[in-house]
């Protein structure tokens, strides 16, 4: 073949420009079907079949822009008698206008949808950092002097807070937070400084022959003045009504908007059989309950407000809620909780449409099934139409950095998480986690010594230290400060792994026995595995526990992914191969 000929037939037939046409329009059709598609909510294979379109479609236009060329009578075929001055000038300049035209429409694209994106993200998080009132709703003091209304306390506050979910303007304390001040000795001003509220609502109740009468305050802490008062009475079976009743109170002494779906009127006063709201009182107050308490003994309650109100959409979030943090506590698998998840979600979605709760929990769902970028579009609504539900923050986070690398908007979400959840330590580990995945040591520290000033003994952020300091390599460190923790050393596959790197080979051997043990009766998360047996160097065991956390969906893979404690596997084939179905 010669390939001289072969190059000014193919300049003559103007195939090149005619590829680089093709390829300038294929990229703009591209550009615009990512940043458009994905606010319809449309799945990845609708870019990825595009792509995969255009690909096959360059082929066939190789062999169109061979065979034809453009005369001044128009498409015909490229023989020689059309092989004209004129004919092959216009032929340059239509094609090189294409091209030109196509490259100036793909960076209109790009800019316009990063700016789109960015003001639709700096609205969002405007929304979630720059709140002009923090509030915290305190449980209720029972007056009733009756055990079976005991559960209004935290109930009752706990609806308050959810009709919350959706004030723009405000940052909202979560249940979490501020319930821990239940029954406490301390003063409101006290409070108010612990959970960082300059405005709190306090109230109380007493219930005659299902008649409830609250009576609430909204205290301004700075100004330290009571800003509205209000007595509320209704009928126990409108008990939602009540609350919503008081949000609007909080809403007008504040002079603070809700967003359009909840005015009024609209959401929120339907009533709900009595015992099932006691029942999803009890089951959220369960979830809340630190002394570990096991998912059948968390979910009856649910169960069981849904079998007296099958309408009752919280109950179903409930449901929801009780799988997802049995996830966080390592104990189910999360491929087998994404099925539960999406099951009550989608009921709660049906007898709530729009709801942004249900919205979160159909992200984690995604999320539970390594579906990030399907995760993401719900999210971002979560966060439109519930900027106070912190369940939301954290999950979100996680979807941006391993679907997008994005750590900034990630650091950003879990600000609010501990913004809206301030006394939930795993908001400052999980904030330590985003610095650490970036190798930002010194700002992880800084978090974590901090929380470690006020409570030296605290577990977790002993266990989050450890890490820092095996990531800086400073071993002997790391297991001075792991032996602080004392408790769960033999069972933590952080402790296994430091043991294994200052030289106690059978303390850490140990660890790994006494965890796979464990894996025999409950879950246990496979990346935790890999990482222990990675500072045992028994690197194809730990592989096979790569493909046992990619099996069941586990959620501790940005470890594997983001740390050095897996780095001599991370060249490995079946390793990349894995990484590269995320």
């Amino acid at each position: 073949m010669d390939i001289k000929k072969l190059y000014k037939e193919l300049v003559r037939r103007n195939v090149f420009r005619a590829v680089l046409a093709y390829l300038a329009v294929a990229w703009v059709l591209i550009e615009a079907a990512s940043t458009i598609l994905p606010t319809f909510g449309a799945p990845e294979y609708v870019i990825k079949g595009l792509i995969y379109l255009l690909s096959i479609g360059l082929i066939f236009w190789i062999g169109f822009s061979w065979v034809y060329d453009l005369t001044p009578e128009g498409i015909r075929r490229t023989p020689e008698d059309y092989d004209t001055p004129e004919t092959r000038e216009m032929n340059s300049r239509r094609l090189n206008a294409v091209i030109v035209g196509s490259v100036i429409m793909a960076v209109l694209v790009l800019v316009a949808g990063s700016f789109w994106a960015g003001s639709r993200w700096g609205s969002e998080m405007d929304m979630a950092t720059n709140s002009e009132y923090r509030i915290a709703v305190l449980p209720f003091e029972d007056r009733s002097d009756n055990a079976d209304f005991e559960y209004l306390r935290e109930g009752l506050a706990e609806d308050v807070i959810s009709k919350l979910f959706n004030f723009s303007g405000v940052s909202v304390i979560s249940s979490r937070s501020a319930f821990q001040f239940k029954d406490t000795d301390k003063s409101i001003d006290e409070i108010s400084r612990e959970l960082g509220a300059d405005i709190v609502l306090i109230g109380n109740y007493t219930i005659t022959d299902q008649q409830v009468d609250v009576k609430v305050e909204v205290i301004d802490t700075e100004a330290d003045e009571i800003l509205n008062y209000a007595s509320i009475v209704g009928d126990l079976g409108h008990v939602r009504e009540i609350s919503s009743q008081i949000g609007f109170h909080l809403q007008k002494s504040l002079d603070i908007s809700v967003n359009e779906a909840d005015k009024e009127g609209e959401i929120g006063k339907e009533p709900v059989h009595p015992e099932a709201f006691k029942m999803n009182a009890l089951g959220k107050s369960a979830m809340r309950d630190h002394t570990g308490q096991k998912l059948e003994e968390i979910t009856q309650y649910f169960e069981a407000a849904i079998e007296l109100d099958p309408d009752y959409a919280d109950a179903y979030i409930g449901m929801a809620e009780a799988y997802i943090f049995d996830v966080n506590r390592g104990y189910l698998s999360p491929a087998e909780v994404a099925q539960k998840v999406k099951k009550y979600a989608l009921i709660a979605e049906k007898l709530n449409p729009g709801s942004g709760e249900v919205s979160g929990i159909l992200g984690i769902m995604h999320n539970l099934d390594y579906q990030y970028g399907k995760a993401i579009p719900y999210f971002e609504k979560a966060v439109a139409k519930s900027p106070n539900f912190s369940l939301t923050y954290p999950w979100y986070a996680f979807a941006l950095y391993l679907e997008l690398g994005d750590f900034d908007k990630a650091e950003n979400l879990l600000k609010k998480a501990a913004e809206v959840d301030p006394l939930n330590s795993l908001n400052d580990i999980y904030l330590a986690m985003n610095y650490l995945f970036q190798d930002k040591y010194e700002k992880a520290e800084d978090l974590i010594d901090t929380r470690l000033s006020l409570d030296p003994d605290h577990i977790e952020m002993l266990w989050i230290k450890t890490v820092i300091l095996v990531e800086k390599g400073l071993y002997d460190e790391a297991y001075e400060t792991i032996l602080k923790r004392q408790e769960f050393l033999e069972t933590n596959f952080i402790s296994g792994y430091v043991f294994a790197k200052v030289g106690q080979t059978e303390r850490a051997e140990k660890v790994l026995k006494n965890i796979l043990e464990r894996s025999q009766d409950r879950y246990v998360p496979p990346s935790q595995i890999a990482i222990l047996m990675c500072g045992l160097e028994m690197y194809d065991e730990a592989l096979g526990q790569i493909e046992e956390a990619f099996l069941t969906h586990d959620q501790w893979l940005g470890w594997v992914v983001f740390t050095s404690m897996t780095d001599p596997i991370k060249d490995d084939p079946r390793y990349v191969s894995l990484m590269g179905t995320l």
